[in-house]
């Protein structure tokens, strides 16, 4: 079991070399058993020589001459086939003027006319000279009387001639030996082949029928072991895509759903209070102000919310690339901290930035510097959304040698433990009732996410020791002479 194992690993040329050697070494150890056999049939008597029938008419020759006188009398026959092995030898006699006086044959042995030879004549015939015509002259008192024509072969035959059949067919038994062992190893190789042959036909026909929930199980390095790898592999791929286009298929269906919802408010907010402002023949300046306000509140939250649409849209096509360029990664974040600063001021909110930089050298790096503004203003709005006036925000950067982390958090009312297991999910929008009241939409963090993980990076969210949300996350650091 173990060989049958260890040959099913081999390679198709090495398993078609080893069965044409075991078919014929195979064959070589039965043939020469069978000669083994045949001389110890032929040491017992049970098969003649070959040569046995010729040393037979030598003894009939002597027979012959001191029955001269009387051979060429037809009256000698009886006497004469009891010396002749009428089963190995044919014979005829033939007198001086070329007839035939008496013989025992299947067909002629000579034709017409005869020639009398006055010394002995051997003539062979077939393809090995197996066949032998012996004319031995009948002489008496060195006188011509005839002549008598033997017909044998040289070819071993068994003592009972009903079993010549048998010897003959061992001449043939190489070749029968071939022909029975290259069947017997062959369809054992054609089962072995077969095995993964069949798994891979039934595969094709799994899929054809858009049935892709089975496996190729073929452990072998050799050919179709790598044909079946290549196919199992492929089966997976086209399943994960398949499954990965039926998910975008759900969160197109999601989104469409979620988008059509969140639309619906504003746009109902927007609707109502201008058919107010419609109906209305006169309108006092505080409440037209206030109308005036909900509807740009409302026009903005619409505008933000195709803005982050357009944004998932270009992150999620196939086209979308990362633009690397060489920056410096502390004067931009300086730069953001004026834009924060304002933002913060507006909503009377602290804002503070710290730096922390443990590089050797304060080199360049290449980031796309576009994406990583785009990941820092989602995770600023969302602090500035949720962090109550007189509130806070930090923005902590360490640089090292191989990474730059970021961490924002706020003095807000942080994330609960839905939120944490949640919150990157798209569309998700925590406590529905507060995220209504804030007016977002879901999108924000499942786009930083996704801006993160392009620049190869990882991103965590928790609640810092003073309750309130922390975002942090990490991008790995690329200088010139690393960036391919």
């Amino acid at each position: 079991m173990a060989k049958r194992y260890l040959i099913e690993k081999l390679s198709l040329k090495k398993q078609f070399i080893i069965n044409i050697l075991i078919v014929l070494s195979l064959s070589f150890v039965f043939t020469i058993l069978g000669i083994v056999i045949m001389m110890g049939l032929i040491s017992k008597g049970n098969i003649l020589k070959a040569s046995y029938y010729e040393s037979k008419v030598e003894e009939i020759e002597k027979y012959i001459k001191n029955y001269s006188d009387k051979i060429v009398n037809k009256d000698f026959k009886k006497q004469l086939d009891t010396i002749i092995p009428l089963q190995g030898v044919e014979y005829e006699v033939i007198n001086l003027k070329g007839e035939v006086v008496y013989g025992e044959y299947k067909t002629p042995i000579t034709s017409k006319p005869v020639k009398i030879v006055s010394n002995n004549n051997i003539e062979n015939y077939g393809f090995w000279g197996q066949e032998v015509v012996k004319y031995v002259p009948i002489k008496y008192n060195n006188k011509l009387q005839g002549m008598i024509v033997f017909r044998y072969y040289l070819r071993a035959s068994a003592k009972n001639p009903k079993y010549n059949f048998l010897v003959r067919s061992y001449l043939l038994s190489p070749f029968i030996y071939i022909i029975i062992f290259t069947f017997i190893f062959s369809t054992k190789l054609y089962k072995r082949l077969n095995k993964p042959l069949s798994q891979l036909r039934d595969g094709a026909q799994k899929i054809r029928n858009k049935d892709l929930e089975f496996s190729i199980s073929y452990d072998s390095n050799n050919e179709l072991g790598m044909l079946c790898k290549a196919f199992e592999d492929m089966r997976l791929e086209l399943k994960n895509t398949l499954e990965k286009q039926w998910r975008m298929e759900e969160e197109r269906k999601e989104m469409v759903s979620a988008i059509a919802h969140d639309l619906r408010t504003p746009i109902t907010v927007i609707k109502g209070h201008v058919e107010a402002l419609i109906d209305s023949n006169k309108l006092d300046a505080d409440r037209l102000d206030r109308y005036l306000k909900l509807i740009d509140n409302n026009a903005d939250r619409m505008t933000k919310l195709i803005s982050e649409i357009n944004i998932l849209t270009k992150i999620e096509s196939i086209d979308f690339n990362i633009n690397y360029r060489e920056s410096d990664i502390t004067e931009f974040v300086s730069e953001k901290d004026i834009d924060y600063r304002i933002l913060c001021e507006d909503k009377n909110i602290r804002f503070y930035l710290n730096i922390e930089d443990k590089r050797d050298n304060n080199k360049l790096v290449f980031i796309d510097i576009y994406v990583l503004s785009e990941i820092l203003d989602n995770l600023v709005s969302n602090s500035l959304r949720f962090t109550p006036k007189e509130g806070w925000i930090k923005l902590n950067l360490r640089l090292t040698n191989e990474k730059m982390i970021f961490c924002i958090e706020d003095s807000g009312c942080g994330f609960s433990n839905k939120d944490i297991a949640h919150a990157f999910n798209r569309f998700y929008q925590g406590d529905e009732s507060r995220s209504k009241e804030k007016g977002h939409s879901g999108l924000g963090l499942y786009i930083v996410k996704s801006l993160v993980e392009k620049l190869n990076g990882n991103i965590q969210i928790k609640n810092n020791e003073y309750g309130g949300a922390c975002v942090e996350f990490e991008i790995p650091l690329l200088y010139k002479n690393k960036n391919s």
